[in-house]
């Protein structure tokens, strides 16, 4: 059994990969996380996203920036125009919010992971402090611009118990 300090170094851990998730998520070049992607409705049930980003003489682009539209896709990923909807530090502050609520029901929703092992610890004042987070961070010596943290996930670990390589 694992000692409450493991524990608790865990859902650091756990916290600081679910926001690089979630900034990883937001910051793709995607149609669906650009700031110029407005949506216009076509009828009472359809609607299509196009490119709201103003040319030069003041009028919107209006071409097609749709997930749904086959070669949009690719269009975003170049497009010199793309702007997240967010900053950094909005992503995290919004992140840091929603954990720090401490309202279980909605930590769960999002993340079951970091609510089961708020849930072993049975403590409402176990939810890590942006502060915290960020020594975990210094202290594996790892930054939330890297892609993947240097520590073994559960999932690897897991493997390595079945036999996996």
């Amino acid at each position: 059994m694992r000692s409450q300090g493991q524990i608790r170094h865990q859902v650091k851990q756990v916290t600081f990969r679910h926001l690089k998730k979630r900034l990883r998520d937001l910051f793709k070049q995607r149609p669906d996380t650009c700031t110029h992607n407005v949506e216009f409705p076509l009828d009472d049930t359809s609607s299509v996203h196009l490119c709201g980003f103003m040319g030069m003489k003041g009028k919107p682009r209006h071409i097609p920036c749709d997930d749904r539209i086959p070669g949009c896709s690719d269009m975003a990923r170049s497009c010199p125009f793309w702007e997240p909807l967010k900053t950094k530090a909005e992503v995290k502050e919004e992140f840091h919010a929603l954990i720090q609520s401490g309202d279980r029901g909605l930590i769960a929703s999002e993340f079951p992971d970091l609510a089961a092992l708020m849930w072993v610890l049975d403590d409402p004042n176990e939810v890590p402090s942006v502060r915290e987070v960020e020594e975990a961070i210094q202290e594996a010596g790892e930054s939330d611009d890297d892609e993947e943290p240097e520590s073994v996930t559960w999932l690897s670990g897991l493997v390595k118990k079945l036999g996996g390589r």
